[in-house]
């Protein structure tokens, strides 16, 4: 019989190990979907479409990643973290493939919007809160905020790469190449069968009885009931909406006041850089400062940053560019891992995944709204000043219910 030491040793080194396997599949699926704003001109150019039309089919992406994530998070209670890891790795490299072949915008809806969005659910942030949830207690924030930097990693890493295929191979031989990826990937889903990751660390197992029900935690119809779950939602909506109105634009603002394209793919990839050491750092500051005070700390940076890209329109000098990538990219995404810990604390349980899950349609459809608006405003006027101004006012709204909603404000 293992001692009470050589237990807590084992459970600690498969809590890392599923950390960098979360790690690994947010960098894929978040990282490279995020990297479409590198292709959004290509697009353009390829097929004469409008940027609303190209913008929209990350929308519907983005969208489906929200609106599938009550599905994700039963799948994920019932299923268990691997077969979702399967799941989402295949679809991510059919989509790929097929859309390296598309000839039309409906396919590029099926192939990009619809099932890429299912793969990177199946990859992303709702079976990772809930699975680091059971082997993380004492320092959640920071293991959540690590699993949620790998999607800035593979931007900072997907951006250039792929600007680099595109120039090399064309778009279709890019998107090829990545689908190629993926089913590289395969081997990853693995490791929640080798380590048993679903049973939970020892502590976990303590508190939650096998056979658990209702009374050991917070039920959904129960978290319904509440203010924080709405409030969570409507933090992820208006944040969704504001950050995504300027992502997706990033490259094709850059190159429309006078940079030139690989230096416009270059800087989406440098806020892909900063983005993981934000999220890491403001997670490491909401275990010591409170996660209330580092969220809006964060907010405050984030809108900074957004009227620093407005001013770019007026003063297209890289000093800007620098300053507006310190800014934005320092505190891009470092709501996401606050948010997952904070449900986690205000509705652990059994259910977690599901009512995790529900949360995350705010994100979905903000992400969504936000890439569309972005193409939108500047098909409507020319330009992006309105679009970058609207998408501050939203990032700001955003952090009201920390301000206003008694229960948030003691987080």
């Amino acid at each position: 019989m293992p001692t009470p030491d050589h237990s807590a040793h084992a459970a600690r080194r498969i809590a890392l190990a599923l950390l960098a396997t979360c790690f690994l599949l947010n960098l894929l699926a978040r990282g490279v979907a995020d990297a479409y704003a590198v292709f959004l001109l290509p697009l353009v150019g390829a097929f004469g479409w409008q940027r609303t039309e190209v913008s929209s089919v990350y929308a519907l992406y983005y969208v489906v990643v929200g609106t599938s994530g009550p599905l994700i998070g039963l799948l994920f209670d019932r299923w268990g973290h691997s077969a979702l890891t399967l799941i989402g790795l295949v679809c991510l490299a059919l989509a790929y493939a097929a859309v390296s072949r598309a000839e039309a915008l409906w396919q590029f809806y099926l192939a990009t919007g619809l099932l890429q969005g299912i793969g990177a659910a199946c990859l992303g942030v709702v079976p990772m809160a809930a699975l680091l949830s059971r082997w993380f207690r004492p320092r959640l924030n920071t293991a959540l905020a690590v699993g949620y930097a790998s999607g800035g990693v593979g931007l900072m890493l997907a951006a250039p790469v792929a600007q680099a295929l595109i120039d090399a191979q064309g778009w279709r031989g890019a998107y090829l190449a990545l689908a190629g990826l993926f089913l590289l990937a395969l081997p990853l889903a693995a490791v929640g069968w080798l380590t048993r990751a679903g049973a939970g660390h020892p502590a976990y197992r303590l508190e939650r009885p096998a056979g658990g029900g209702a009374a050991d935690g917070i039920t959904l119809r129960q978290a319904l009931r509440g203010s924080p779950f709405w409030s969570l939602i409507y933090t992820y909506l208006a944040t969704g909406i504001g950050m995504y109105t300027v992502v997706l634009q990033i490259p094709a603002y850059l190159v429309e006041i006078g940079f030139d394209a690989a230096a416009a793919a270059r800087a989406l990839g440098a806020v892909g850089v900063l983005a993981p050491v934000g999220m890491v750092g403001f997670g490491w500051l909401g275990d010591r400062i409170g996660r209330r005070r580092s969220i809006l700390l964060s907010y405050a940076l984030t809108v900074a940053g957004i009227l620093t890209l407005l001013a770019l329109a007026w003063y297209p000098q890289w000093p800007l560019v620098i300053l507006f990538i310190a800014l934005f990219g320092g505190s891009f995404g470092s709501r996401g891992p606050a948010i997952s810990a904070i449900s986690a604390s205000i509705f652990r349980g059994p259910a977690l995944g599901r009512i995790y899950g529900c949360i995350t349609v705010g994100m979905g459809f903000g992400g969504g709204l936000g890439a569309y608006s972005g193409g939108l405003w500047h098909d409507l006027t020319g330009n992006y000043l309105g679009a970058f101004a609207f998408a501050a006012a939203m990032v700001g709204s955003g952090a009201l219910p920390f301000l206003l909603v008694r229960r948030m404000a003691r987080v």
